[in-house]
């Protein structure tokens, strides 16, 4: 559910907005409403909302001022006007959309569920940081999260025979025999699990040493894993390979 504040000079633009939010979308929840920049501010402090619907021409301090009270700007903002020749100023800003009055549902709508992608998206990555740098400062951390569409997955480390890379997401294949996807790059489970014995045998392959059943030898060769899969290890990291296994 999103939370929004609505910030509008004008009673019925507030009120016909409001309604159209209530009636006709689902997953948004119209918090606050507001009549000028100043009381707007007050409800965003307050309240703290997911996306703010505003106005430009306002009496006393245009809907562009409400930008200086905050750093960062941590909700997503729609213009509502019936202006047009501001819109690429507002695009300059952190704005997702801009809407000209009156709104039209069908392009609220589009504005909305971008809205919801977005902060969506950006919790999933705040996430992810948060734990990355949670995993470098605690050793004795052994699980790891994995961003998916819908939030975060924690799995134990011990769980994961190898990961492989496929362009921007990372396929992670565990003992209980589960393959899950993520939208993350092997690069930066590579460096989050160097620590545990983890090894990049191949440019898309990054192996937990203590789940191999053995490696075959040839010009770069392969690893059996504990599952039964075989991973490629390339010949420019045969070397390295050779010397990781050395130092179990």
């Amino acid at each position: 559910m999103l939370t929004a504040i609505i910030i509008d000079d004008e009673q019925k633009s507030r009120e016909g907005l409001e309604a159209m939010l209530h009636n006709m979308l689902d997953g948004v929840s119209v918090v606050a409403t507001a009549d000028s920049v100043t009381t707007g501010i007050k409800a965003i402090v307050k309240n703290n909302p997911d996306i703010v619907f505003l106005d430009i021409e306002m009496p006393r301090r245009d809907g562009f001022e409400l930008f200086d009270a905050f750093d960062p700007i941590d909700f997503e903002v729609v213009f509502t006007t019936a202006h047009e020749q501001y819109a690429s100023k507002a695009f300059r800003t952190t704005a997702i959309d801009y809407l000209i009055k009156p709104i039209d549902i069908t392009l609220l709508k589009e504005a909305v569920e971008r809205a919801k992608k977005k902060r969506d998206k950006d919790k999933v990555n705040k996430n992810f940081e948060v734990f990355v740098n949670n995993m470098k400062t605690n050793k004795n951390n052994q699980q790891i999260a994995i961003s998916s569409s819908d939030g975060l997955l924690f799995i134990k480390i011990d769980n994961i025979i190898y990961l492989r890379g496929d362009g921007a997401y990372t396929y992670f294949f565990l003992k209980t025999g589960e393959k899950i996807i993520t939208s993350k790059n092997l690069k930066e489970y590579e460096d989050l699990l160097s620590e545990y014995d983890f090894f990049r045998v191949h440019k898309s392959s990054l192996i937990h040493l203590h789940e191999m059943k053995k490696y075959v030898r040839g010009e770069g060769g392969y690893v059996v894993m504990s599952n039964g899969d075989s991973v490629d290890v390339s010949k420019r990291r045969k070397e390295h390979f050779l010397a990781a296994l050395s130092k179990l």
